[in-house]
């Protein structure tokens, strides 16, 4: 048996005793030039390797040449590559109705993904939403903070509220975060804030903190390695995401993990792990005061902010640990094989 996998595929049988073979990630804005020139290369290589089935990822802009090889196939669909599909072109659009129709079956990880695709018509029984996981030996609330603290230099009574988005996107709006800063201190000066990660923003976001006044309050971390990020998390007291569209957050579920107690917008995909009140908070989009209100109320209440990360933890730990996700992928796996012996 052999199966052919898109680089950003999450998950595949035992690769000691099942041959992967990765297919090199596109970007949708060199379509249609790139991928074109591609489907031939495709092509043979799946004449080459004949594939018992494709997990394909969501690039729809794949689906052409695997199609047309009539080999079985599951689509796997995260994030704005489905939710940005109502105001994608015609063409986009009919490429990722053709591929789910066309697709053995279709993972998601999230519910609100799975209505977007019985929105454009394919049957709710077809999709399956499979969150990406988490791996709870990694992450949990055992972790220890104190090493991370030390060296951000991070005082035991200061209370800290981390951003780990990437700061390459717009959608993810960190810049909400960095407003946000001034206005929690004007009510708790003893809390720190971390911003985890890179990207093309990162000089912008940086020169915002001087402009607002609090470059001495925030660290930004760059990119952590993933053994440690538990570890920053660990250092937290307080998760915060300013996304504005999103699905299952893996940052999210990291950071319920380690029990820290969550602010985050309020959107459909973070409606599915967080009930406002009850195990985290929840803030409009895009409005730094809402979201200093939220942050204050969890800063000024220790006993709620233990309670939300307990209940936090729990929740990741029936729904969404690294194991079940797994072999719920697999069942889907041997599934489709079974099919088509």
């Amino acid at each position: 048996m052999s199966i052919i996998a898109d680089s950003r595929t999450w998950i595949a049988p035992n690769p000691q005793s099942v041959p992967i073979y990765i297919v090199p990630q596109s970007t949708r804005r060199s379509f249609p030039n790139r991928h074109i020139a591609s489907f031939h290369k495709i092509i043979r290589i799946l004449k080459h390797l004949n594939p018992d089935f494709v997990h394909l990822y969501a690039q729809h802009y794949y689906s052409p040449p695997i199609i047309l090889s009539r080999i079985p196939f599951i689509l796997t669909s995260w994030g704005t590559e489905v939710l940005t599909l109502p105001n994608d072109s015609i063409m986009i659009r009919a490429l990722a109705k053709t591929a789910a129709a066309k697709a053995s079956k279709v993972t998601v990880d999230a519910d609100c993904l799975k209505e977007m695709w019985a929105r454009i018509g394919v049957p709710k029984s077809k999709v399956e939403v499979i969150p990406f996981g988490v791996d709870l030996k990694i992450f949990n609330p055992q972790v220890g903070g104190s090493e991370i603290r030390e060296r951000l230099g991070i005082q035991n009574n200061d209370i800290v509220l981390i951003s780990t988005r990437a700061l390459r996107n717009h959608h993810y709006n960190v810049e909400c975060f960095v407003k946000a800063v001034p206005l929690i201190l004007k009510s708790y000066g003893n809390a720190k804030f971390i911003i985890k990660g890179s990207g093309p923003l990162e000089g912008y976001l940086r020169n915002l903190a001087k402009r607002l006044g609090v470059s001495e309050y925030v660290r930004f971390v760059g990119l952590v390695p993933h053994a440690e990020m538990a570890k920053y998390l660990a250092a937290a007291d307080i998760y915060v995401s300013t996304c504005f569209t999103d699905t299952t957050s893996v940052s999210l579920l990291e950071a319920m993990a380690c029990g820290l107690a969550p602010v985050v917008t309020d959107i459909p995909g973070n409606h599915e792990w967080i009930a406002n009140g009850e195990n985290g908070l929840l803030f409009q989009p895009k409005d730094p005061v809402a979201l200093s209100e939220k942050a204050i109320q969890l800063v000024e209440n220790e006993k709620l902010r233990k309670s939300f990360g307990k209940k936090c933890f729990q929740i990741v730990k029936q729904k969404a640990s690294w194991e079940d996700c797994v072999s719920k992928m697999e069942r889907i796996y041997q599934s489709l094989l079974r099919e088509e012996s």
